[in-house]
């Protein structure tokens, strides 16, 4: 007699392992699993029932993604596809099949498609959080033989940018994730980071943080073309831009930092139709 009992999938009724995933009505095999939402975070009190519906109404959205024209795509680590006519959009977390995303298992609209995403509506959206997670590091040089701080101390920031997005009257999604950039964007500063009025208002702009005064500025913004709003603003330049120095050797990496922003902030306008 074995010291594990073998039991059979609930769904399908294959032979299930010990890292196989538990239900509230047994245990699922890796197929059927494989068959689930990737944003779907609740199999242990789900019934067979409940996540047989969830794979059937994961069939039907396999054929109708197909229909869709999603003439916006954004990012490159997670990916979200928008049909802005329908007011749906398709979202994957990660695109990569590497440990660090050295590889990559989307490289085009069909290849998000055949991972059989879930479609969702705009109006399922209630809340969309642009989150920028900011790690930081100081560079020093060796002077006989220490380590020792630059004057002015060179800081490197490594930013990351993701979209939070809860979901409401959605059968089996409650709420998303999207990093839309493939490694973090690394700006080297000369110093500690500044808040100048210039940079603190385009900031406010983007990201509507409280508590700042803000000015009409609607005109600098371009959905058409996500740089040129930087290109055109009033204060494309600060001498402190979002509190970066800038300077020549990191103003690449400033537009980039920019370029996510800006990014973030349009997936949100198009969601939620905000201006």
């Amino acid at each position: 007699m074995g010291l594990f009992k073998k039991e059979n999938c609930c769904i399908c009724g294959a032979k299930t392992g010990m890292l196989d995933k538990k239900c509230e009505s047994g245990k699922l095999c890796k197929e059927c699993v494989g068959k689930l939402s990737v944003w779907f975070k609740d199999i242990k009190s789900s019934s067979a029932g409940a996540l047989h519906a969830q794979m059937l109404s994961r069939e039907n959205d396999a054929e109708l993604v197909k229909i869709y024209n999603f003439s916006k795509v954004f990012g490159e680590f997670g990916v979200i596809l928008i049909d802005e006519k329908e007011k749906r959009f398709v979202a994957f977390p990660d695109t990569s099949n590497g440990l660090f995303g050295s590889q990559r298992k989307v490289r085009s609209i069909d290849d998000v498609i055949d991972l059989g995403p879930d479609i969702i509506r705009f109006d399922q959206v209630e809340d969309i959080e642009i989150d920028i997670n900011e790690m930081t590091r100081e560079e020093k040089h060796i002077i006989d033989g220490k380590q020792v701080s630059y004057d002015p101390p060179h800081i490197l920031y490594m930013e990351t940018f993701t979209l939070r997005m809860k979901i409401v009257n959605h059968p089996f999604i409650n709420s998303i994730y999207i990093q839309l950039n493939n490694g973090a964007v690394q700006i080297k500063n000369l110093g500690r980071r500044l808040w100048t009025d210039p940079g603190k208002k385009l900031a406010a702009y983007m990201l509507d943080l409280p508590g700042l005064v803000m000015e009409d500025q609607a005109a600098i913004y371009d959905n058409d073309s996500l740089l040129s709003a930087f290109y055109h603003s009033q204060y494309e330049m600060p001498e402190y831009s979002y509190g970066f120095k800038c300077t020549l050797t990191n103003w690449d990496d400033i537009k980039k930092y920019q370029y996510y922003l800006m990014m973030a902030r349009e997936i949100k306008n198009i969601i939620t139709g905000e201006n």
